[in-house]
């Protein structure tokens, strides 16, 4: 916990209001309330700035007199909040063994597992061989944890979850913020990972803890090997992903999708229910209504994709009889 000077200082902001309130964490502007602070980097979101219930917000002028509470005034705001993410993050050391905290209900522990503090594991859990469960993980009923997985501090993991090895659950998002040199400053992320009942999660697939909310995988969803969910992604229910899919940050997926192997998708994007998207496609904008869709560049309904490809392997062809066709034009 720290006081409104006290962070004005490590982030050399000018603060407008009440500079000895107690700030207990960060939160982003939709949801924070007293005692935590937030920011608002882009006037796209005022409105949420005017009716935030925040303690304090870091922005710049222009945004003061939209402000209503206490403020704290950079010229930067995304790289205040990058630095400042750091005085909040939690420390973790791994202790060998099983911490006398943890609760663990019927569970088979393989060799050389670390299980932190605060810990719950349900009933008829399997924790396979060198896995490490960092502090105050939550895990349901029927889970089994294959070997070498690691599920970082603070996540929560639902009934009858299959994880394959190799899996980390709760890595550090790929956050950064630059300065004026040039110079990248990491954002710390402080959200969780939330994993829904009847998931299955394959080999060495990774998925990043929320920046300040949740990255959220929603139940029954089925994951392939050698999957990239970044930050604050969530995916719907019944969702099914095959491998080397990657999925930028804050993209959220709707119910019962089915995503190809290899298949990119750009940040911040929604995806509507019933949504299937072919392999190697790209993902560069919303999909608002339910189909097929396929592309490299660019994104279009399936059936538009087939007709473009008709042409595309017709263009040699098209090339070679409109040079005839010039060559006699000029004889």
């Amino acid at each position: 916990m720290y006081t409104l000077g006290e962070i004005a200082k490590f982030i050399d902001a000018t603060v407008v209001g009440d500079s000895t309130i107690n700030i207990e964490s960060i939160a982003s502007i939709n949801i924070a309330k007293n005692n935590q602070l937030t920011y608002i980097a882009t006037p796209k979101y005022k409105q949420a700035l005017i009716t935030s219930k925040a303690s304090a917000v870091i922005l710049n002028k222009e945004l003061l007199d939209d402000c209503p509470t206490n403020a704290l005034i950079v010229d930067d705001v995304y790289l205040s909040f990058a630095k400042i993410t750091h005085y909040f993050k939690k420390t973790i050391t791994h202790q060998p063994g099983i911490h006398p905290s943890a609760k663990i209900h019927n569970a088979i522990i393989a060799n050389n597992c670390v299980i932190g503090e605060n810990v719950i594991i349900g009933n008829n859990c399997k924790i396979g061989a060198n896995s490490i469960i960092e502090n105050n993980v939550v895990i349901g009923d029927n889970t089994h944890l294959h070997s070498n997985v690691a599920i970082l501090h603070s996540c929560s993991i639902g009934n009858n979850v299959v994880i394959s090895p190799g899996v980390v659950i709760g890595s550090e998002g790929f956050g950064n913020a630059r300065d004026k040199d040039g110079c990248w400053h990491a954002i710390v992320h402080l959200g969780n990972v939330i994993i829904g009942d009847d998931v299955t999660i394959g080999a060495n697939t990774t998925i990043d803890r929320g920046t300040l909310e949740d990255t959220q995988i929603h139940n029954g969803v089925r994951l392939d090997n050698l999957i990239q969910i970044a930050h604050n992604v969530i995916i719907g229910e019944n969702t099914a992903i095959a491998a080397s899919t990657a999925i930028a940050g804050s993209a959220v997926l709707g119910k019962r999708c089915m995503i190809g192997g290899m298949v990119g998708i750009i940040g911040h994007l929604s995806i509507c229910d019933d949504v299937i998207i072919s392999g190697k496609s790209t993902v560069d904008k919303h999909i608002k209504k339910p189909g097929i869709y396929t592309g490299i560049i660019p994104l279009m309904p399936h059936k538009q994709w087939q007709n473009v490809g008709i042409w595309l392997v017709k263009l040699d062809k098209i090339v070679k009889y409109l040079n005839i066709k010039l060559k006699k034009i000029k004889d």
